[in-house]
């Protein structure tokens, strides 16, 4: 008996379908390696099969170090998605209550790189909440609101990525601490014990 792979569209000809299941198991080597969770994985899939972005689109479980006056921390987005080597999107895979998750993302976004990330999205593969990390506004709700490849080239071009003020840039970084804190432990790097 055979078993059916799904390749995400119809092979076109023999030669589509060698390229599809080569996408395939090149997807599900990067799936190993990034040690994706279940959620990541579904999240994986519909980037790369339904939304057309490519593996080298895609940083998965990227870790980012926050600097604070008293230490430093690291942070780990779950995917960070790319156009033209820009940063322009964060997804955050949950498994429930999204809602909860949507303050650390828009933090995440602000303060993670010099310019902010202008888009947070929130996940748990069934649903997701798509927003604005500069105002914080939600912009689109469900999976088919999750920008596809081609929607990330005029995101990046109609985009003027800044800086998040400085003034407030602390009160962000703490609160990506204090999101940290309830899954890991608090202790600054530079604290002592």
């Amino acid at each position: 008996m055979s078993e059916y792979i799904f390749l995400g569209k119809v092979p076109e000809s023999p030669e589509d379908r060698q390229k599809l299941l080569a996408q395939r198991a090149a997807m599900e080597d990067y799936f190993v390696q990034a040690q994706l969770t279940q959620v990541q994985r579904r999240v994986a899939e519909l980037l790369t099969v339904q939304k057309g972005y490519s593996l080298d689109d895609i940083e998965a479980n990227k870790e980012f170090t926050i600097e604070l006056p008293d230490g430093s921390f690291c942070v780990t987005a779950d995917f960070v998605l790319k156009h033209n080597g820009r940063r322009f999107m964060v997804v955050k895979c949950v498994m429930s209550s999204m809602e909860s998750w949507e303050r650390h993302a828009v933090a995440f976004c602000r303060v993670v790189e010099p310019c902010q990330i202008p888009l947070a999205v929130v996940t748990d593969s069934e649903a997701a909440r798509v927003l604005d990390a500069v105002t914080g506004a939600p912009v689109g709700e469900g999976m088919e609101a999750i920008p596809s490849r081609e929607d990330a080239e005029r995101i990046v071009r109609e985009t003027v990525f800044t800086p998040y003020p400085a003034e407030r840039a602390e009160r962000e970084k703490r609160i990506l601490f204090a999101f940290d804190a309830i899954k890991c432990s608090t202790k600054l790097s530079g604290e002592e014990e």
